[in-house]
């Protein structure tokens, strides 16, 4: 069953002009408005003259994995009653972004589990581009209701891989939306944070997640005196995980030890290419490799 690209793009507010695909950049469509006039903001008159097409690429969500980009007409219009010139609101884009509101709430939830630079590379998108999202992001939930917040997580963001520079995350979890983002992971930084928070909203945390960084506890003990303190479950599987895989190395290290050859062999055979399958999932395994 065919869908209209229409329905697949499901923004209602719009119609498709065009679509094409084209080798190096991705999906094309062009779209615009589906109706013909637009409300001056000023005075709030109706108006149906249009000044002049004003034509603006954006990115938005992929399609199987393939960059889509759309290609707007946000149309100008003149006010016959005020005179006054103006843009059409479009309500899944902001006026200086070259992004959909949807493309930037997705690279936010990628980013929460990888690093800005890798998200970033892997959307077709600058760095600058994605920092942006999280930056649009913190401005808007400057003023969120803490009255309801139970339990806390506080995590990191890195901006590039393996170059220690870091972004500190706290988040809600039982609504899986970010509360902070504060520009650093230092302790001074993120202390300052909560402490402008409201004294009742401290005490009435009762769960705080976070890794295994010592100074994260102390600080939530400190400052969130009913909290019980957890360790996420990223960070505890990588302990395991690096325990298992020292493990595997002394083993290999012993058994190279060895000097009866069959066993040294059999128990080497063993461990061959083992790192990866000590650490999938057991659904996941072979037959060679269970």
């Amino acid at each position: 069953m065919k869908f209209p690209i229409d329905q697949i793009l499901n923004l209602p507010e719009m119609k498709v002009l065009d679509c094409q695909e084209i080798e190096g950049m991705g999906i094309i469509i062009t779209i615009e408005k589906s109706v013909n006039y637009s409300t001056c903001p000023s005075c709030r008159k109706i108006t149906h003259s249009i000044h002049q097409n004003h034509w603006r690429m954006i990115h938005d969500l992929s399609w199987s994995e393939r960059t889509v980009l759309l290609k707007i007409n946000r149309r100008q219009f003149k006010c016959h009653k005020c005179k006054k010139v103006f843009s059409e609101k479009l309500n899944f884009v902001d006026s200086s972004k070259g992004y959909t509101k949807r493309l930037a709430a997705q690279i936010i939830q990628q980013v929460l589990n990888s690093n800005i630079h890798s998200v970033a590379e892997r959307n077709d998108l600058s760095d600058e581009e994605v920092e942006s999202m999280l930056k649009g992001q913190a401005s808007q939930i400057l003023n969120i209701n803490l009255s309801q917040l139970k339990r806390l997580g506080i995590d990191e963001i890195a901006l590039v891989k393996g170059q220690g520079n870091y972004l500190a995350l706290l988040v809600d979890l039982d609504t899986h939306k970010p509360i902070e983002i504060v520009k650093s992971r230092r302790m001074e930084e993120i202390r300052e944070v909560l402490v402008n928070w409201d004294i009742q909203v401290l005490k009435q945390i009762q769960e705080v997640s976070i890794d295994l960084w010592s100074p994260y506890k102390s600080l939530v003990e400190e400052l969130m005196p009913n909290a019980n303190v957890t360790a996420d479950r990223f960070h505890v599987m990588k302990q395991v995980n690096d325990e298992l895989d020292a493990m595997r190395k002394a083993e290999k290290k012993a058994a190279m030890s060895l000097e009866n050859k069959s066993e040294k062999d059999r128990i080497l055979e063993g461990l061959s290419k083992s790192k990866y399958s000590l650490i999938k999932n057991e659904d996941s395994l072979n037959e060679k490799q269970k």
